[in-house]
């Protein structure tokens, strides 16, 4: 069996792609999800998949774009699968948000998977991210001075129902597959612009020696290990014990204070994280820093992080709002959650 039909069917007994599960592929067109999308069409008879196939179109690249919709229409179509798209404006959700491009696209990708998911009554939704994805993601993050949870790159499970199958397949061997199946796929343009900081970084992981290649995917593998260290940590002492209301979040300060540091970061970013900006995480790592030490001098406090999230210590109480001059802009009722998963920006 082919790699990657070995990595899809490994994800049934695993959970990420359950035995008779609904399953929303999320299909750009590029070599990836296009491998993504036939490999699952093959194994669904298998595993008794249900499968719907779905594409955005994200307001850029004009007539690219199009054509990216009619061509993963077209394969969805000659699969015989359910075919959803949704048309998004990501420049202007990057121009309102205060988002890089990249971000900014993410962030109505994920925002219209999520709706076309709900449509299709699908329980999880599919990305192609590969081996190659997280080794940029984890130099893109190191680059950025990042913690562990983005050094580790993308999960292969989120709590929203994002699962990523092929993170230990590697793009030779997409490539491979593509060709055994005689299929062509879309090429994105914008790939090779490299003011795009994970364009820059494909290039530098494209001309590394083969030594330098393996010391990162180490460093990488390392970063994972800690993060499901940490992630396992979370669920059993943190997790517990944050009660999350409509304008507040709580949690026992003095509880954060005994924990080892990295997982006190991961207790304040996934408690401030309702209250973030969609797309962004949030506070900065220097503001998270400044937080913690506050923290441990044991005495009350009261810190704003970006003017918007309001951290207050009172006695053994740590509370996470919205700051005064935030909820004047926002009503509560109505606050987007942010992309956060455990303090991770979605990839």
């Amino acid at each position: 069996m082919r790699p990657l039909l070995h990595s899809l069917a490994r994800a049934a007994p695993a959970g990420l792609l359950p035995r008779g599960g609904s399953v929303l592929l999320a299909v750009s067109g590029g070599a990836d999800s296009l491998s993504l999308l036939y490999a699952a069409a093959e194994l669904s008879p298998r595993f008794e998949w249900r499968l719907a196939a779905a594409h955005v179109h994200h307001g850029w690249r004009g007539r690219d774009a199009d054509l990216d919709l009619a061509f993963v229409s077209d394969h969805a179509r000659r699969l015989g699968l359910p075919f959803l798209s949704r048309r998004a404006d990501a420049r202007t959700a990057s121009r309102e948000r205060g988002l890089s491009p990249e971000a900014g696209a993410r962030h109505v990708r994920y925002a219209a998977l999520q709706e076309m998911r709900r449509e299709a009554g699908a329980e999880r939704i599919a990305t192609a991210h590969h081996a190659g994805d997280a080794l940029e993601s984890y130099l893109l993050a190191r680059e950025r001075r990042g913690g562990v949870a983005s050094l580790a790159g993308p999960r292969q499970r989120r709590e929203d129902g994002v699962v990523r199958p092929m993170l230990d397949v590697t793009r030779a061997e997409i490539v491979e597959d593509l060709e055994v199946r005689g299929l062509s796929w879309r090429r994105d343009r914008t790939n090779g612009d490299l003011g795009l900081a994970r364009n820059r970084i494909r290039r530098r992981v494209a001309g590394a020696a083969p030594a330098l290649r393996r010391e990162w995917e180490a460093g990488a593998a390392e970063c994972r290990r800690r993060r499901n260290a940490l992630d396992a940590a979370f669920a059993a002492v943190i997790a517990p014990a944050l009660r999350h209301g409509p304008a507040t979040t709580l949690i026992d300060a003095r509880l954060v204070e005994t924990c080892p540091a990295d997982l006190q970061r991961l207790a304040l970013e996934a408690a401030a994280a309702p209250f973030s900006r969609p797309g962004r995480p949030p506070m900065t790592g220097r503001e998270r820093e400044q937080v913690l030490e506050r923290l441990a001098t044991g005495r009350d406090f009261h810190f704003e992080a970006g003017r918007r999230i309001r951290i207050r210590r009172r006695g053994a109480v740590l509370s996470f709002g919205l700051s005064e001059r935030a909820a004047q802009v926002y009503d509560l009722a109505q606050l987007p959650a942010g992309d956060i998963v455990h303090g991770e920006p979605a990839p």
